[in-house]
Formats: structure tokens, C-alpha cells, sequence
């Protein structure tokens, strides 16, 4: 309890650090692994987007609902940088899931992503946009 009032003080000053934000993406991946469509898209800011296909919650739940096929057996995000201005968090880094999709096909997915974080006063971090760049 003591150290999330030390870390609710630190952010209520606007003294943000980057183990806020690698602490929030580690929500992510574990949110992802259970494929938890609402909690994920609460992770998003009101107005968030998911690359180009799904802006704001309801889409982004919505979106992440249509996967009823797909069970995400591993993920794992790596940090690369975080740069943080205020309120904004620019992290870039390296993503990978293995997930089985109709219990039969394996897919092994991996490549970089850019994530810009803003700090909501009443939600923490949430992400304003998450962009996934596949490797080749």
C-alpha cells in the first residue's frame, strides 16, 4: 500500500518516470494474453486508437470482441525507449505472440510498436495510440 501512495504522489506532482510506463504495458501484455477486450480498451484513452482500425473504447472493444477464435498463448513486449514530456510518453519496442486461432493453427507474430501514453488524472496512464509494425 505504501508504494502506491508513493508512486499516486509522484504522478499527482507530474513527475512521471519510466517504470509508470513499462509498468502499463506489462498490464497490456497480460490483458492480451487473456484476451480481456474490455479491460484492454479501458487501457485506452477515451478518444484512443488502435493503429487505423479501431478509435475510441467501444471500437476498440468491439474490435478485439470479433477475435472469439483466437486464444494468445505467449506474448511478450520489450521496451526500447520511453521519452516522456509531461503528460506524454513516446515508447517504441519490440512485440511477439504465438497465438492458436480455431484451436488448430499456429500463427507466430513479432515486429515493433510505437505506443504514445498520456497520463489521465482519474486513470493513470492510457494509451492515446498503439501502432504495430510487423516484421517482414
Amino acid at each position: 500500500m505504501m508504494a502506491a501512495t508513493i508512486l499516486i504522489s509522484i504522478s499527482c506532482r507530474g513527475q512521471h518516470n519510466n517504470s509508470e510506463i513499462e509498468s502499463a504495458l506489462k498490464t497490456y501484455d497480460r490483458l492480451i494474453k487473456k484476451m480481456d477486450a474490455d479491460s484492454i480498451a479501458m487501457l485506452y484513452a477515451p478518444d484512443g486508437d488502435l493503429g487505423n482500425t479501431a478509435h475510441g473504447r467501444d471500437s476498440i472493444r468491439k474490435f478485439l470482441s470479433s477475435f472469439k477464435n483466437v486464444s494468445v498463448l505467449y506474448v511478450a513486449s520489450v521496451p526500447g525507449t520511453i521519452k516522456i514530456s509531461q503528460d506524454t510518453a513516446m515508447q517504441t519496442g519490440r512485440y511477439k505472440q504465438i497465438a492458436l486461432v480455431n484451436n488448430k493453427d499456429t500463427l507466430n507474430l513479432g515486429g515493433t510498436f510505437i505506443a504514445r501514453w498520456i497520463w489521465i488524472k482519474a486513470e493513470g496512464w492510457r494509451i492515446k495510440r498503439m501502432e504495430t509494425n510487423p516484421d517482414k
